[in-house]
């Protein structure tokens, strides 16, 4: 957990009127009245007028973003802090201004800000141990969200993959399905056809009796080579027999 200790300016060398806000709302600030002592806060910073860097004035706008800070209004809170900072006349003021800003942004989930005010802090103070102590800590969170993050990515285009795969994979499934259905269906249609011809134009298979006619006529046949060879036969028999002569 980081540290939220804040630091409030002192508030030196400010006029009557604003030395007597200013007193004035660190006196709520302490007796944790911070609704009071950021409108005290308010009223000291409207008797100034310029943005030239300023001790008191960035002191005040530091202590009006802890008073801020501490009712909640973290956004609220980091505005004054950076206004602080820009206006801060030297190193410890400028390291403390960032130390804040960076634990408002820090209550805002914003790491990325948070880190780097942090990192601001150190360079403004290296001595300032609070600050070094909050940079490692939102440093590794900042780096296990990133990877976390990450491996979110990757899972989603993993998952993404997946589906489509399995997307494409039931796609074909059922163009498949479609086709053999299909094929089906035209094999059923042809039979149904078939089963609808007329039986006078179905095709007519060979037959294999003769008919009486053509029986008729072979028979005829039949009986006129063996008349035919009979004739032969008798003619063999009547005609004489060549005697050969012995020499």
């Amino acid at each position: 957990m980081i540290r939220t200790l804040l630091i409030l300016a002192l508030l030196f060398g400010i006029g009557p009127g604003d030395k007597k806000k200013g007193r004035q709302g660190n006196a709520l600030m302490r007796q944790e009245r911070f609704e009071e002592a950021a409108e005290a806060y308010r009223e000291a910073l409207a008797g100034f007028e310029t943005a030239e860097p300023d001790a008191t004035h960035s002191g005040l706008l530091n202590n009006l973003g802890a008073a801020l800070y501490r009712q909640g209004d973290f956004e609220g809170a980091q505005n004054a802090f950076e206004a602080a900072l820009a206006l801060s006349p030297d190193d410890a003021a400028a390291s403390a201004a960032a130390y804040n800003s960076g634990g408002a942004a820090y209550r805002s989930e914003d790491l990325e800000g948070s880190l780097a005010r942090y990192r601001q802090a150190l360079l403004q103070d290296p001595s300032n141990e609070d600050a070094r102590y909050n940079y490692e800590f939102v440093r590794r969170q900042l780096e296990q969200q990133q990877n976390e993050e990450q491996n979110q990515q990757q899972d989603d285009q993993n998952q993404d993959q997946n589906q489509d795969q399995e997307n494409d994979q039931n796609q074909d499934q059922n163009e498949e399905q479609q086709d053999q259905n299909q094929d089906q269906e035209q094999q059923n249609q042809d039979q149904q056809e078939q089963q609808d011809q007329p039986q006078d134009q179905q095709p007519q298979e060979p037959q294999d009796e003769l008919s009486q006619e053509e029986a008729q006529r072979i028979l005829e046949a039949l009986e006129n080579e063996e008349e035919q060879l009979l004739r032969q036969v008798q003619k063999m028999k009547t005609r004489p027999r060549r005697v050969e002569k012995d020499w």
